[in-house]
């Protein structure tokens, strides 16, 4: 491959690129910013107007396959920069945010009103679990930055790392994508803008990269990529659609270097950049990103296991203290560097399951016995700027050693948590939070040998609106360690951040188990598509799951209390999205299939006030119901379904995730249903 590259800028001129055999591919830096060598062999550029290439693919000869497909030009900040191939090969998928997408081309004739097509979709409609291509590819267009974000913080993103992304934009896409129109791709002080927005909003929440050595480093341009992606994101709604677009280079980018280069599977910064992508795929608004994110979700797992990151094999510092009795401080940190970088690398990727698993309800690829090393070290330590300050840190007293071998491992930490004998250990806000969705993950193994053992389940194999008492999970040992959890935190001074999770986790779990099988059916009547379910018996399922009043008032205070502490404490995190999203549709329901429920079961009710830092309902108001009332909700004397339903809808809308805007279409579909209702009852009278 011959390439006319500039030393110095990570610029390689796309114009000059060749089509590379894969057998002198392991000569080439294929996720490094630094510029392409010159292979001595130059190779014969690939003809896509070939006759028989159509046929290969199964498109037929006869139809122009570059129909929609323009040169690119201005593909990098240089002058002298020519006109770039648009594509070598068939394109594999292009990202419009707001239209479905395919590999084929499609007929235009639509399906007949009624008739099932792929996935069980009759029609268009806002879940994302849903994902049926029905256009050809086009290329992914960059979305036009209007104004330039000027960049106030360090300068995270350089020009030559803005070069680097366009580089590894052209080789990633000539072997199976349509070339993009990056005209428009960000600058470099915009990509550092919102790399800095990253490290404000959504570092707090997922600390797995090293902040202090971000900047001092040279940074892969795809991990670069990844983190200016999410940083878009947090950017403000006019950036959401070049967030989505960010993400989808990088998964792309992902794709082609783990294929060109097999040991770039391995790369620690590749999987960072990955296990990010991910991240933000579940939860930016598109269904292909959302398609793609449950099959990486294995990917990363499975490379994960592979490195062992979560058995702690390797061990720097360990090894630091056989070479010598007394190393320096600076060899200490590095050591500890190298050890947390790998610890907190495979327990992100740990936390990342877990939560795809509570807050989508996708089935989880880790098992929580496969974590045995130890919990992630205090937030001081990872955040210490040099090698001084984490050496003071530790001198205060304000952070353990890592060195110290009494720091249990995390399966220890798990076993006393659950026999109680742990709330006095000292943890840091990141292990609080792993302990917490393992303990959710384990109520939702429990509910799965249940369901396979047929307890709680009807004969055709569904989760059944009422059980024995004995089957409740809720109680068990990991929801007793949730409510410990939960209890403990709100005792902090300053719930926050991670904090704030045990309390909202708890909430959820007792939303989510109390009742198995409930937040599905609320989900399949309020519109989203299940197989094996019918609306008629769905609402014959939710009506006889009413009948229990005690039940249905349970669930709605913890939903009522949930809400609260998550306007109390807004994080914008997915988890508050998803979990926004079923505080709503707890209340739609109950409003509109259960309202007798909250009325008071003696002559004289009692008032009663909740607050956000609840963890246990009243027991007086569980028995008898009554008027209750609920911070940022008000008195249920004066609740409305049209009401309740703009307030989430609203809480929803200032969330910077695409996909609170899809969970915000479901609500309004429930408004302009309700609201028809209302008006015909109007006209009937």
């Amino acid at each position: 491959m011959s390439t006319n590259s500039i030393p110095g800028t990570g610029f390689v001129d796309p114009a000059n690129l060749n089509m590379i055999d894969p057998v002198i591919t392991d000569e080439l830096p294929m996720y490094s910013a630094q510029p392409l060598p010159d292979p001595s062999t130059d190779l014969l550029t690939f003809d896509p107007n070939w006759e028989w290439f159509g046929q290969l693919f199964g498109w037929g000869s006869d139809r122009d396959i570059d129909l929609d497909i323009g040169i690119q030009t201005s593909l990098l900040q240089k002058d002298t920069i020519g006109h770039g191939s648009s594509t070598d090969t068939l394109s594999a998928a292009w990202l419009l945010c707001s239209t479905p997408r395919a590999t084929t081309p499609v007929s235009d004739i639509k399906p007949q009103d009624g008739s099932i097509e792929i996935e069980g979709r009759k029609e268009e409609g806002p879940w994302p679990n849903v994902f049926k291509p029905n256009v050809p590819d086009r290329p992914l267009k960059v979305k036009n930055v209007t104004f330039p974000l000027p960049n106030t913080g360090p300068e995270f993103v350089s020009q030559s790392s803005r070069n680097a992304m366009l580089s590894l934009i052209y080789l990633s896409h000539q072997p199976q994508w349509l070339m993009p129109e990056v005209d428009d791709f960000p600058d470099h002080d915009t990509l550092s803008h919102f790399v800095d927005r990253y490290f404000e909003q959504f570092h707090p929440i997922f600390p797995i990269i090293h902040r202090p050595t971000f900047v001092s480093e040279d940074i892969p341009a795809v991990l670069l990529l990844s983190v200016a992606a999410i940083g878009a994101n947090f950017s403000g709604p006019e950036y959401s659609s070049l967030a989505v677009a960010l993400c989808e280079l990088a998964r792309r980018m992902i794709t082609w270097v783990a294929r060109s280069d097999q040991r770039a599977k391995f790369d620690h910064s590749l999987l960072l950049a990955f296990t990010l992508q991910t991240a933000l795929g579940c939860s930016c608004g598109s269904r292909e990103m959302f398609y793609h994110a449950e099959i990486f979700r294995c990917s990363i797992v499975t490379t994960c296991r592979r490195l062992h990151l979560l058995r702690g094999l390797d061990n720097a510092t360990e090894e630091l203290y056989m070479k010598g009795s007394n190393p320096s401080v600076e060899e200490r940190y590095k050591a500890y560097l190298s050890d947390e970088r790998r610890r907190r690398l495979g327990w992100g990727v740990y936390l990342l399951d877990a939560q795809m698993t509570a807050l989508l309800s996708l089935p989880p690829i880790f098992t929580v016995t496969e974590a045995r090393i130890v919990p992630p070290s205090e937030e001081s330590l990872w955040n210490a700027p040099n090698a001084e300050a984490w050496a003071a840190i530790i001198q205060r007293g304000e952070a353990v050693d890592p060195r110290i071998s009494t720091r249990p491992k995390f399966s220890r930490l798990l076993t006393m948590c659950l026999a109680g004998d742990s709330i006095s250990i000292k943890m840091s806000d990141f292990t609080l939070t792993l302990l917490t969705f393992t303990a959710w993950r384990m109520l939702f193994d429990q509910r799965l040998l249940q369901k396979a053992l047929g307890v709680g389940m009807s004969e055709n194999g569904m989760d059944m609106p009422s059980q024995p008492a004995d089957c409740h999970i809720v109680d068990s040992q990991p929801g007793l360690l949730l409510t410990r959890l939960a209890t403990a935190s709100m005792s902090s001074r300053s719930p926050v951040h991670f904090r704030v999770i045990p309390s909202s986790v708890y909430h959820h779990a007792q939303m989510f188990f109390t009742r198995p099988g409930l937040l599905q059916r609320i989900k399949h009547v309020s519109g989203k598509y299940e197989p094996d379910m019918t609306q008629e018996g769905s609402l014959i399922w939710l009506k006889t799951w009413m009948a229990d009043g005690k039940e249905v008032r349970k669930l709605l205070w913890h939903a009522g209390v949930l809400g609260a502490l998550l306007v109390e404490f807004p994080r914008n995190s997915a988890a508050d999205m998803s979990l926004t999203f079923d505080c709503a549709l707890m209340f739609w329901v109950i409003l509109k299939y259960g309202p007798h429920q909250l009325m008071s079961s003696t002559t004289e009710s009692v008032f009663f006030d909740a607050k956000w830092f609840d963890i246990i309902p009243p027991d007086m108001w569980i028995a008898h119901g009554g008027p209750i009332t609920f911070p940022f909700l008000g008195s249920s004397a004066t609740w409305t379904i049209p009401a309740i339903l703009r307030h989430f809808m609203e809480r929803l809308s200032k969330m910077p995730w695409g996909l609170a805007l899809q969970n915000k279409l479901v609500l309004e579909k429930l408004l302009d249903s309700e609201l028809k209702e209302e008006n015909e009852k109007k006209g009937d009278v």
